[in-house]
């Protein structure tokens, strides 16, 4: 048997033959292997570094009390870190793995997209978990940054899960059974270890001691950090850290203060990086010219142009030839690979078109060690052409003596021709240059003429800048190379028929080499000519045709959907993962124990879709199965079935055993508890939260006349209990659905249970919104607090950041208002809610209430777009005010259905248009009844006198649609008015008293819009 003593044996000595030194785990509490300096500093600065050690770690928050199987509060990870980062680093880790006894034939070796971070740190890279059938075994991380300073070179960090890997080899269930020795367990060292620290850690550890420590440590940092002893300083970083994890265990800090107390550790972080980096420089980087043959460089050699098949550089624009690129790399993130596809097709495109290169076609193909695009019916050569392009006129392009003005120095340039005088010009004496006369006035031509160019020679030059510069929401750097791409680049395809187009990108020489499947072909291999690829890649085990991928998987879920009675759940949310996380897709299934599905089964589905990338199964009385669907990325063997089981099954057994425990717990209890958990410093902790919650849910009740004061004061006092739960710790994007499984089960109604559920939505831009009248009556409460408190903190969104979701709350306040019909005065409210702040707070009460106004406002003409309202009807309803969001919606939508359903919407605008200029400019006239001449102003009059009061009522009630058609039917007295009265009289006082009569017409808009707004 392997034990756990093996394994690191065998790690230390695989690493040591890579070159590196065996350095061992630090003597302070930190929660990764990355805490120690032996990787924090030395991944700094430009010297190299190679490095292993097993790291005793600490995370508080994980102690199960010695009860679950592979859940532990102390455990030990093996740290490797690579300075640079060798080109070769996923091989060797692969090798290392086999090393330590896996043979990687029979397993699911997955590299599944994980931007790792490490906030209190400031460091942060790119990389993967490697998990092994299921299940993560290693951390796989090129630091692109560490105490907020950017890396170069690029250290490669592998910190290996030792228990995970002693589960797998020993066949064990629990980590506690794992042989540490021959005859001593892991359990026999730690199990009782790990109950007395789960129990300080959760139950008696002092949280204000471990916040005297915390600013002790701080400030203790700090000091050292001014006076240089920048080692001893970071000690007191890692205390920091180590004093918040304590806190957190000990649910102290909320998930608002957690921001500033990693801000906190993270400036101390960085303070010491810079300050180490800079001692390093005084010192001249004393490693620099240590660790010899880190990585060999291999001269890049391209054939020379001269040297290229003549089929390709002399050939004419009519000959045809399909073109492959392929661009290898190690494994992609699945969400980047379609809009990464995407952006190819989209640059090469705009190449073929700017060139004037004819193709047929461009199909785009990908996995994920590959993008790629097959060019059909690509032209061998860009064909001549002529192009006339015209100038300045004569005379903006010379001066009267006939020399040249900049105008006509810009357009000689612009063409790329000699700069000659008027009269050279004149005579004709320019190749390229002439004056032709148009419309009576004489204008500089030139005549560009391009030579056809070999389409070879074009993409040899254009394809390196194509390729690095792919959209991608991230990229990252490697090794100690100067280029940029989503993940390393591994190999290039550049294929024009049966030739290579050669060029290079980094280190990478194009070629004719692909490489197949990772575990089932894992060579390289040549291809021919470029129309081989798809039916190669076949061969090879790589299907690479995302659709044909995506058929292939739904096809088989189907078929196991019909085997099993039952529907998979979350499909084409699972599925769009998954087809770009494998090459060559196998489906089997796995089941779980049935004892599991006690636990709630948003817990369950949450695990095995957001976690696992598994496919839930429903049966048809829509209860869950306990079995699930594994998509593989190899041969789908027991092996690899009973890896999967064994990477949830502790999952599930952790949800299951916060559930059952959380449920002892009173409901009161938990309550209590928030008393102790801070919500924002200045803003106290969530119980005071509540508090408000309580008081703003008791006004809003009011003022809306849903629900009942009753139930809204005991939701809104149950609100925030589930926080205090380990679920919530453990789950937190189930905050709310856990707080209602936790009332139900304690006897609460279900209008209770569903609005402390419901007070969170919306949890996102297209998510539900609260359905129940005390849900929505609660999740106005906690949008207007949350908005109205950061406002008097000083807490704002801006345009690159928003850590309080303030946009969030916003958006799904203005929705829920609009969408259940809810009238509300804003400013009115939100200065009666600001009372029920804190004192100190309400000094600046006005200045909040504008801050929030104007915070929704902007985010108001969001939401009116989404409903399909134009955008000159919401700025002519934001020019009267949005007080009243669903009033201000019921205008704005009166109106678009006035414009679009009325015909005589125009007629009164062309009014409009005739008159503003004078309505505008005209000083306020009283009307005069006594100044009426003609029959058409006082039919007008007459007819404006008897719809006022109607109008009004009208206005006042919110029936906009029928004050519109009011004002509609002033449409035909107007048309009169304007046929038959001079509104411009001769006589000032006749003319200003009718000016003052149209004036009062379009007052009547002024009350539903603003009519100056309006576009045709």
């Amino acid at each position: 048997m392997v034990t756990f003593q093996d394994i690191i044996r065998r790690l230390t000595r695989f690493w040591e033959e890579q070159g590196c030194i065996l350095q061992q785990g630090y003597d302070l509490e930190v929660g990764a292997g990355t805490f120690n300096p032996a990787t924090f500093f030395r991944c700094l600065g430009p010297e190299p570094y190679r490095a292993c050690y097993v790291e005793p770690s600490r995370r508080p928050t994980d102690g199960r009390y010695g009860l679950n199987p592979n859940r532990v509060q102390h455990y030990f990870q093996f740290q490797v870190m690579l300075k640079p980062a060798p080109l070769n680093i996923q091989e060797l880790y692969l090798q290392s793995l086999e090393a330590v006894g896996f043979n990687l034939k029979e397993h699911d070796v997955r590299f599944v997209h994980d931007d790792w971070e490490s906030p209190t740190l400031g460091a942060s890279g790119l990389g993967w978990e490697v998990w092994m059938d299921g299940m993560e075994i290693t951390q796989f991380t090129y630091f692109q940054n560490c105490g907020g300073l950017p890396l170069k070179p690029v250290t490669g960090e592998l910190t290996y899960g030792l228990e995970r890997l002693a589960l797998y080899i020993q066949k064990v269930e629990s980590i506690f059974d794992i042989q540490w020795t021959g005859d001593i367990t892991y359990g026999d060292i730690y199990q009782q270890s790990e109950y007395e620290w789960s129990r300080y850690n959760f139950e008696e550890s002092d949280a204000r001691l471990w916040l005297q420590h915390f600013d002790a440590y701080e400030k203790e940092a700090s000091l050292l950090v001014a006076k240089g002893l920048v080692i001893p300083a970071y000690d007191f970083v890692m205390k920091a850290s180590h004093a918040f994890n304590m806190l957190d265990a000990r649910g102290v800090i909320s998930v608002t203060e957690r921001t500033s107390y990693i801000a906190r550790v993270r400036q101390l972080a960085c303070d010491v990086a810079k300050a180490y980096l800079l001692s390093r420089e005084k010192q001249k980087f004393p490693l620099m010219p240590r660790f010899k043959g880190i990585r060999e460089e291999v001269p890049v050699k391209l054939t020379p142009k001269e040297r290229l098949p003549e089929e390709l550089m002399d050939a004419s624009s009519d000959e045809k030839m399909d073109y492959l690129l392929e661009i290898g790399s190690e494994e992609l993130p699945a969400s980047f690979i379609e809009p990464a596809l995407e952006s190819l097709q989209g640059k090469l495109r705009a190449l073929f078109d700017k060139e004037n290169i004819p193709y047929t076609a461009i199909e785009m193909y990908g996995t994920p060690r590959r993008l790629a695009a097959c060019v059909k019916g690509l032209s061998l050569a860009k064909p001549a052409r002529t192009e006339e392009r015209k100038g300045p006129a004569k005379e903006s392009a010379f001066d009267a003596d006939g020399s040249l003005k900049p105008a006509g120095l810009g357009f000689f340039k612009a063409v790329a021709a000699k700069p000659l005088a008027l009269q050279e010009i004149a005579a004709g004496r320019h190749p390229k240059v002439r004056l032709r006369e148009i419309g009576g006035k004489e204008y500089l031509f030139a005549t560009i003429q391009e030579d056809s160019r070999p389409t070879t020679d074009i993409l040899m030059e254009t394809l390196p800048d194509i390729i690095l510069g792919i959209d991608f929401p991230k990229k990252m750097r490697w090794s100690d190379l100067d280029i940029s791409y989503a993940r390393p680049l591994r190999w290039i395809v550049s294929l024009f028929g049966n030739h290579i187009v050669p060029f290079t990108v980094g280190n990478i020489t194009a070629g004719r080499e692909s490489t197949g499947h990772s575990q089932l072909h894992p060579w390289a291999f040549a291809l021919v000519k470029s129309e081989d690829y798809l039916p190669i890649l076949k061969d090879h085990k790589v299907i690479a045709d995302i659709a044909e991928r995506k058929k292939i998987i739904a096809k088989k879920i189907r078929e196991i959907e019909e085997c099993q009675g039952a529907v998979a759940a979350e499909k084409e949310k699972v599925l769009n993962q998954v087809v770009n996380l494998v090459e060559w897709p196998e489906l089997l299934t796995g089941t779980f124990k049935a004892e599991y599905l006690k636990a709630p089964t948003e817990v369950l589905i949450s695990e095995m879709v957001e976690h696992q990338k598994y496919f839930p199964l429903i049966k048809k009385d829509g209860t869950l199965k306990s079995c699930f669907i594994i998509t593989a990325n190899t041969r789908p063997t027991d092996k690899v079935r009973e890896g999967n089981e064994r990477a949830l099954s502790p999952r599930l057994a952790d949800g299951l055993a916060l559930f059952e425990a959380d449920l002892k717990i009173p409901l009161h209890e938990l309550n209590e508890r928030l008393k102790s958990i801070t919500f924002q410093k200045d803003l106290g902790s969530v119980f005071a939260k509540v508090e408000r919650l309580t008081r703003h849910a008791a006004l809003i009740q009011q003022k809306l006349g849903i629900s009942t004061p009753e139930q809204c004061a005991r939701a809104a006092l149950l609100s925030k209990c589930d926080i205090a739960s380990r679920m919530v710790f453990e789950f937190p994007e189930l905050q709310g659905t856990m707080g209602r499984h936790f009332a139900l089960a304690q006897g609460e109604t279900a209008e209770i249970a569903h609005a402390i559920e419901e007070h969170w939505m919306p949890k996102g831009e297209a998510a539900p919104l609260p359905s129940t009248p005390t849900g929505i009556v609660i999740s106005l409460a906690e949008k207007f607090d949350n908005l109205l408190g950061s406002a008097l903190v000083g807490l704002k969104a801006t345009s690159s950041s928003d850590p309080y979701a303030l946009r969030r709350q916003a958006l799904g306040l203005i929705k829920i208002l609009i969408a259940n019909s809810l009238k509300l005065p804003l400013r009115e409210l939100m200065q009666d809610l600001i009372d029920h702040f804190p004192l100190e707070l309400r000094k600046r009460k006005e200045g909040a209430v504008d801050e929030v106004l104007e915070f929704l406002m902007n985010r108001i003409r969001t939401v009116f777009l989404e409903f399909g309202l134009s955008k000159d009807a919401i700025e002519a309803s934001a020019s009267i005010g949005f007080n009243d969001v669903y009033d201000s919606f019921l205008k704005a939508k009166a109106f678009q259905n006035f414009r679009e359903k009325e015909g005589r919407f125009y007629k009164l605008f062309e009014v409009y248009k005739r008159v503003k200029g004078q309505l505008t400019s005209q000083k306020s006239i009283n009307f005069s009844e006594a100044l009426l001449e003609e029959r058409a102003e006082i039919a007008l009059h007459k007819l404006l006198q008897t719809t006022e009061e109607p109008f009004h009522s009208a206005v006042s009630s919110g029936r906009y649609d029928e004050a519109y058609r009011m004002i509609a039917e002033i449409q035909p007295a107007l048309a009169t008015l304007f046929d038959e009265v001079k509104i411009m009289a001769e006589d000032p006082k006749i003319q200003g008293n009718r000016l003052a009569l149209l004036q009062l017409v379009f007052d009547r808009f002024s009350k539903l819009l603003d009519f100056s707004k309006i576009r045709e």
